[in-house]
């Protein structure tokens, strides 16, 4: 039996009296893939910061495997409100002090990026001008110099054109199956994380563990999202 590497056991949260999630348990297993959907109000970023850690406020339990390492990938957004002129290797930059004291060499950035399908002479370029698909994998490449070993992705797709998207799927797959990574994958892509997914969890402040629509139409697939998400 395949250890789990993240356990969710009866969380709940409640905010001024409104319920936000009710006894959510799940396992995610330890080198698996993981996709959580539902729509927009349905918990997962108050899910995502309890997994995280981030949001102590909350019913339940959640444990990890032994000496697992967790990176989180936020969702890289089409407009920068911060407008920091940040290069790529500003960007890679960030966190590294702390992150790889005490190592004797610094990380290679240049491997990193090319390790996720960016050209190294990226590096000197505004992170703000990379295209959408070419910011996420710049961000995944970050997320990878904390050698983990689970990867939380919140929404990869967001700010990625269509035409990016399999290639950004690819790598995420790549990551789990080659590098023996567990991910955890949020996203509203239902068509398209279904057929990358190990297991596929639908959250409307209960979940439905039972909705991997491999089978279904696309007509199929919104009966799943309406009635169960």
């Amino acid at each position: 039996m395949t250890e789990a590497a993240i356990t969710l056991t009866n969380v709940s949260k409640a905010v001024a009296g409104r319920q936000l999630l009710r006894d959510i348990s799940f396992t995610v297993e330890a080198r698996s893939l993981v996709s959580l959907i539902g729509p927009n109000g349905a918990g997962k970023s108050t899910l995502v910061k309890i997994i995280l850690g981030l949001d102590p406020h909350h019913e339940g339990a959640i444990t990890f495997a032994e000496n697992e390492r967790v990176q989180y990938i936020p969702q890289q957004s089409s407009f920068d409100r911060y407008q920091l002129p940040l290069s790529v290797h500003e960007y890679l930059s960030i966190g590294s002090t702390a992150l790889f004291s005490g190592l004797t060499t610094q990380p290679d950035f240049s491997a990193a990026l090319e390790h996720v399908g960016v050209a190294a002479d990226k590096l000197k370029q505004s992170f703000s001008s990379l295209s959408g698909g070419e910011r996420q994998r710049v961000a995944i490449a970050r997320a990878l110099l904390a050698d983990p070993t689970i990867l939380v992705l919140d929404e990869p797709l967001a700010a990625v054109d269509y035409s990016s998207r399999a290639g950004l799927y690819e790598l995420i797959r790549h990551l789990q199956q080659d590098h023996k990574m567990t991910v955890l994958l949020v996203s509203h892509d239902i068509e398209s994380v279904v057929a990358l997914s190990d297991k596929v969890l639908c959250l409307n402040q209960t979940l439905h563990e039972d909705c991997h629509p491999t089978q279904l139409t696309k007509d199929g697939i919104a009966q799943i999202m309406h009635h169960h998400c």
